[in-house]
């Protein structure tokens, strides 16, 4: 009986892993959700096969695309005032935190800040100036920020989650 239920417990599981695998999908700006295989993507594109065909897709033509990878469920999606990026969702709220992964000369992952539809891009050389400037509606957290050891420039989302939560 015990092993029954194991291999049971087993096959879900493996069932389950493949399911999420390729519950992979994009939406299109009608709002309809398209299912899809996601090939490969950047900031600027996403290659995905649905209903046989092979596509590339831009920020312009899609509003955002979900998948499962190694990572994790990902979501990627444009903003309202830039739709020539894509981003990847991290946090949304009164603050929201995005990273959008570019190919320029930091060839890496540029953590972004947005609220109320500006958007703060944390790549200049001194990001805790940028951060105070989204945080300065709240004071107590705008203290914390400057005056304490509470928040190191690299605790953006950690900051976000706060303003979020504790501020109105």
């Amino acid at each position: 009986m015990k092993q029954i239920f194991l291999f049971s417990l087993l096959f879900l599981g493996n069932l389950m892993s493949a399911q999420k695998k390729y519950d992979q999908f994009y939406v299109n700006n009608k709002n309809d959700t398209i299912k899809c295989e996601i090939i490969n993507f950047s900031n600027k594109r996403v290659n995905v096969i649905a209903n046989g065909t092979k596509m590339s897709l831009s920020p312009k033509l899609i509003k955002s695309f979900s998948s499962y990878t190694s990572n994790g469920y990902r979501t990627f999606t444009i903003l309202k005032n830039d739709l020539n990026n894509f981003y990847e969702v991290n946090i949304i709220g009164k603050i929201s935190f995005y990273k959008v992964y570019t190919s320029n000369g930091y060839n890496g992952i540029l953590p972004v800040m947005v609220k109320n539809d500006k958007i703060f891009y944390l790549n200049v050389l001194n990001p805790r100036n940028r951060i105070a400037e989204l945080i300065s509606d709240c004071p107590s957290l705008l203290k914390d920020w400057n005056e304490t050891e509470n928040y190191k420039t690299s605790d953006k989302e950690k900051i976000v989650k706060a303003y979020n939560s504790d501020c109105e």
